[in-house]
């Protein structure tokens, strides 16, 4: 087999590595504002330099560059693990880490050149670059559920890169040698064009990652109340019209919560309208902690709310509702700044209703909307069921307009 002009392949790896810097210098500058994407840009203007130095061993042996080279290489790799870790969200690497990182990749360059050997070079790079490639992977693969497919893959290509410099730690200990055919000065052909996939293989993944990023924000804004965070209307219409027919499908009972928030009006009109957003929130975190994961939470407009609960029977959705009231009925009371009116208590009025055979979802949300102002007229902080379909009524058009108006 004819072998590979390593001086040929060094130079295209170098121009790749280096155009993988420039595509991730300018996907941090059009996305400025996401976290660890200028590590990334930095790590990969790392590599390139490595390259570089790599390239200019050969013109000046005397010098150091493979020393540099190497610091570049695993510093880059640092860099890139601290941007994983704040594009996924956890806290950056500490100080502690980095400096002791520091002083083992100097500690292991200083007895390499006191050694002379480029094997023993190359097997401490093997060493820490293999570490530095799990402990990527296990960053990426162990992100909190569920790991999108991109991250994935760029998980896995990491792990997939620890397993390959784990080889070489192996054969260097079976006394496989570093200078062969293709691996005349100790840069072995193989070795590069994994580095040459890893690069490209790696700034594709943090692409796709990106893009996988800004379509999750971009759905969140169509699907959240930009607010409270929780569901809006539109994306409550989508989900209740599939858990209608999979309850159908499977005869599963579906019940759905109406939620009013009681004189938000007089709360708004006192505490300003920010007092009146930071008691919507407050409601949404109150909810969170007593829905479950599986029931649909909606902010339906203004101080209304709706949930929609799977596999739930009417008397068990009055349970969870009567759980919600008492929950927020026991929320801190809020003071005025002037003190002068007595403090606001957080209730809730509340309506079921148990979706019925043939029913849609729209009659559904009335009936149980119907049961709301009637939990109002009653004197609110109180939770009624619907009436049955047959003997439903026009509910809130027959509560008294004067309750209507203190909410």
């Amino acid at each position: 087999m004819m072998p590979f002009d390593i001086r040929t392949l060094l130079v295209a790896v170098a121009l790749a590595t280096a155009f993988c810097a420039g595509a991730r210098l300018l996907l941090w500058r059009m996305h400025p504002g996401l976290p660890g994407l200028a590590h990334w840009a930095l790590a990969g203007g790392f590599g390139a330099v490595a390259l570089i130095l790599i390239l200019s061993h050969r013109a000046a042996p005397w010098l150091p560059s493979l020393s540099l080279a190497q610091a570049f290489i695993v510093a880059g790799l640092a860099l890139s693990w601290n941007g994983f870790r704040r594009f996924i969200g956890r806290r950056p690497l500490s100080y502690r880490t980095l400096i002791l990182l520091a002083v083992v990749v100097a500690g292991w360059l200083a007895a390499a050149h006191l050694e002379g050997s480029l094997e023993v070079r190359g097997l401490g790079n093997a060493v820490l670059v293999g570490l530095l490639s799990a402990l990527i992977a296990r960053e990426l693969l162990n992100a909190p559920k569920p790991v999108p497919l991109a991250m994935r893959a760029t998980g896995w290509a990491y792990a997939a890169n620890a397993a390959f410099f784990l080889l070489r730690i192996l054969a260097a200990d079976h006394g496989a040698g570093t200078v062969g055919p293709l691996n005349p000065d100790g840069f072995a052909a193989f070795p590069l064009l994994w580095w040459l996939c890893m690069t490209i293989a790696v700034t594709l993944g943090m692409v796709l990652m990106t893009s996988e990023r800004l379509q999750a924000d971009l759905d969140s804004q169509a699907n959240r109340d930009p607010l409270t965070g929780a569901l809006n209307r539109r994306a409550f219409s989508l989900i209740a019209e599939k858990e209608m027919a999979r309850a159908r499908r499977y005869g599963k009972p579906l019940s759905v919560l109406i939620m009013d928030l009681d004189k938000f009006k007089q709360i708004n009109d006192r505490l300003g309208h920010d007092g009146g957003d930071a008691l919507l929130c407050r409601f949404v975190a109150v909810a969170g902690k007593i829905l479950r994961g599986e029931d649909v939470f909606c902010r339906f407009g203004g101080e209304e709310f709706v949930a929609l609960l799977p596999d739930t029977s009417a008397p068990e959705a009055l349970v969870a509702a009567e759980r919600l009231r008492s929950a927020c009925a026991e929320e801190p009371a809020i003071m005025e700044d002037s003190g002068v009116h007595p403090p606001f208590t957080l209730t809730v009025s509340i309506g079921i209703g148990e979706l019925a055979q043939d029913e849609d979802i729209e009659s559904l949300v009335r009936r149980a909307d119907a049961a709301l102002y009637r939990a109002k007229g009653m004197g609110r902080n109180r939770c009624e069921l619907a009436e049955d379909v047959g003997e439903a009524s026009n509910g809130a058009s027959e509560l008294p307009s004067a309750a209507r108006a203190e909410n």
